[in-house]
């Protein structure tokens, strides 16, 4: 996973990933299941300050 830096307070966090549900539609109905990684990720959250936002 990529760090990203807080917009907020400028601490290094991990960057948001995938929800398990895409991961295994994805495998399980690959190739057309690759869609199911196009509906979003995970928003991503500071861990110092709780500011949350999609990266």
């Amino acid at each position: 996973m990529a760090n990203l830096s807080c917009p907020k307070c400028g601490e290094l966090t991990r960057r948001g990933g995938f929800r398990v549900w895409q991961i295994l539609v994805a495998i399980c109905f690959f190739p057309i299941g690759l869609l199911a990684l196009l509906a979003d990720r995970e928003p991503t959250s500071c861990q110092k300050c709780g500011h949350t936002w999609q990266a």
